[in-house]
C-alpha cells in the first residue's frame, strides 16, 4: 500500500471534510487517520490515508486541488514514506498526562512550556490554545496531552514547571489522565 499525509487549510465552511474525502474515495483512498480542528475561522485537517499501489498521489493531488481552487482551500498531498525517528525506535514506557496552563497570554509561552517538556523527554501528543487576551486569566488556556516516560521524576518536572509559571505569572497544573478525566466528570 502507498500512503499519503494530506494537509487542508482554508476558511471554515460546510462541506469541506465531505468534498476531500469524497475525492479520497473516488481515487480508491482509505482515511486511516484525520485530525481536524478550527482555530477561530481557519479549518486546518491532516489526513494519513493508505491508497492502492497502482494509483499514485500524484493522481490524488491534482483531483483535491480542484476541490480546493473551488472552496478556496490549500491542499498539500505527500506520499507518505515514514522514517522511524531514534526515540520512536526506542520508545520508553510512558503514562499519559494533561497539563493545563492558565494565565495571561505572553509571547514565547508555548515554546517555553514546551522546551522544559522536551528536557524532561516528554512528548507532547496534543496542544490546545485559546488565547483571548487581557489579564483575564480564564480567558487564556492551554490544554497538553502529554506522555511522560515512566522513569521521569515527576517532581523535577513539577519542580521545573512550577518555575516557569512563577516567571510568567501563569498557572501550570499537571495531572495523571485518569485523574484528570475523573476531576472532568465529577464537575460535570
Amino acid at each position: 500500500m502507498n500512503k499519503a499525509l494530506i494537509s487542508v487549510l482554508g476558511t471554515d465552511q460546510p462541506g469541506i471534510m465531505a468534498a476531500v474525502a469524497t475525492v479520497i474515495t473516488e481515487h480508491g483512498g482509505n482515511i486511516e487517520n484525520l485530525s481536524q480542528t478550527l482555530l477561530q475561522s481557519v479549518f486546518g485537517a491532516l489526513l494519513m490515508v493508505s491508497m492502492p499501489e497502482d494509483k499514485q498521489c500524484e493522481e490524488l493531488h491534482e483531483a483535491l486541488q480542484q476541490v480546493g481552487q473551488k472552496m478556496r482551500l490549500s491542499i498539500h498531498v505527500d506520499p507518505w514514506d515514514e522514517q522511524l525517528t531514534p526515540w520512536q525506535e526506542n520508545t520508553p514506557e510512558v503514562q499519559p498526562y494533561i497539563l493545563t496552563v492558565i494565565g495571561p497570554d505572553r509571547r514565547g509561552l508555548v515554546a517555553e512550556v514546551s522546551t522544559h517538556l522536551a528536557r524532561h523527554g516528554v512528548n507532547i501528543t496534543n496542544i490546545q490554545a485559546i488565547f483571548k487576551g487581557g489579564k483575564n486569566p480564564m480567558d487564556n488556556l492551554m490544554v497538553f496531552e502529554v506522555d511522560v516516560p515512566r522513569s521521569t521524576v515527576m517532581q523535577d518536572l513539577r519542580d521545573a514547571l512550577d518555575e516557569v509559571g512563577q516567571r510568567l505569572d501563569i498557572e501550570i497544573d499537571t495531572q495523571h489522565r485518569k485523574i484528570f478525566e475523573s476531576v472532568s466528570n465529577i464537575s460535570n
